[in-house]
């Protein structure tokens, strides 16, 4: 089994233009957002253009609804003519790949007055010839390759195989659990309705920690928080990285109020957003994936969440991406936090248990 670590969005396509200009059998990709940009466009005409059989591509319906993080339906964002056109040409992208005999399900529909809205299908991977995975955090739309992000590069037929039942499963309609064993990995893909029992593994695995835990993540939110705050409660030195510049504004106040309360020593990453995800313990075992560790990934959506323990590429991890993140990070004084934060948490708790309750009636 062979890894590659793909840092920046540059990086992650050089890789996989070349995998999908090599296919011959097979190309599917999974991800959330797909539009019709640089980004969008390169990844089209790759597949439109390529020898595989295979081409299909599943889309979460959340493009259908959300352009360049802006909502397609808002009467200003109707009136702004480059986000229209944007709207309208991604429409117009999936009919040519579909002319071109590129398949495309959409997936997890927002429901009446988007009462599922919570219920997305989150994860990112793309599979190449029954032998290359990728799986990470990256979207196929300008401004999230413009952030910082990674992806991981598997060469594997036993693992890209797994993956592709999974992909296969949900192009029929069915969202299901699966847990696979390798050489120097787990992976877990997650259906969206048994995350809380598929996660608890994941808190065993902070509870575990004896040293150090580094998590980057731009969204982290409860039960998480609270699971880091007894690894601090056991002498664990817990570190937090996130964007200075975050796209949700309000996660840097929120974030600021738990990392005071709960003794962890927070970083704000600023050279710009950074969408990664990750979470290192006692330096030895790296969580990777789609998953942003907040309530959304723990209640409702499909998500992959990657163990790994191959050395190499936890080495690589800690260079490229902790260490170099950290040397661009400053610290955050939590002294600052407001008491009146814990109103905002309370607020925002309760919409969120709110919202997956719905999504699942």
């Amino acid at each position: 089994m062979r890894f590659k670590l793909l840092v920046g969005s540059q990086e992650f396509w050089s890789h996989l233009r070349s995998d999908i200009e090599a296919a011959r059998t097979s190309v599917c990709v999974q991800t959330l957002s797909f539009e019709a940009d640089e980004a969008g466009y390169g990844l089209s005409e790759a597949i439109r253009t390529c020898e595989a059989a295979d081409r299909r591509i599943i889309v979460d319906r959340f493009t259908h609804h959300f352009i360049a993080d802006r909502w397609v339906f808002s009467p200003l964002n109707r009136l702004d003519k480059a986000h229209r056109s944007e709207v309208v040409g991604t429409r117009e992208m999936f009919g040519h790949n579909a002319e071109a005999g590129v398949e495309t399900k959409w997936v997890n529909p927002f429901g009446i007055l988007y009462h599922k809205a919570s219920v997305r299908n989150h994860k990112k991977m793309i599979l190449v010839d029954d032998r290359i995975a990728y799986i990470g955090g990256i979207n196929f739309s300008d401004h999230n390759f413009e952030w910082h992000d990674m992806m991981v590069r598997i060469d594997d037929p036993d693992v890209t195989q797994f993956m592709k039942a999974d992909f296969d499963s949900t192009w029929e309609g069915r969202d299901v659990y699966s847990r696979g064993e390798f050489d120097g990995l787990v992976i877990r893909l997650i259906d969206g309705k048994t995350n809380e029992q598929t996660f608890s593994e994941v808190f065993t695995l902070i509870g575990a920690a004896t040293d150090s835990i580094f998590i980057e993540s731009p969204y982290l939110s409860w039960p998480f928080w609270d699971y880091l705050r007894s690894a601090v409660d056991r002498g664990v030195d817990v570190t937090i990285l996130m964007p200075a510049d975050n796209n949700r504004g309000w996660v840097r106040r929120y974030t600021t109020w738990e990392a005071a309360r709960s003794g962890i020593n927070l970083r704000y990453y600023t050279p710009k957003m950074t969408h990664l995800k990750s979470m290192l313990i006692d330096e030895s075992l790296l969580i990777v994936g789609s998953s942003n560790f907040d309530y959304f990934s723990y209640r409702s959506q499909q998500e992959v969440v990657v163990a790994v323990t191959d050395e190499g590429l936890v080495s690589e991890f800690i260079e490229r991406v902790r260490d170099a993140d950290l040397a661009q990070s400053r610290s955050v004084d939590t002294s600052e936090a407001k008491g009146n934060t814990v109103v905002l948490y309370g607020f925002i708790r309760a919409i969120g248990k709110l919202a997956t309750t719905l999504a699942k009636l």
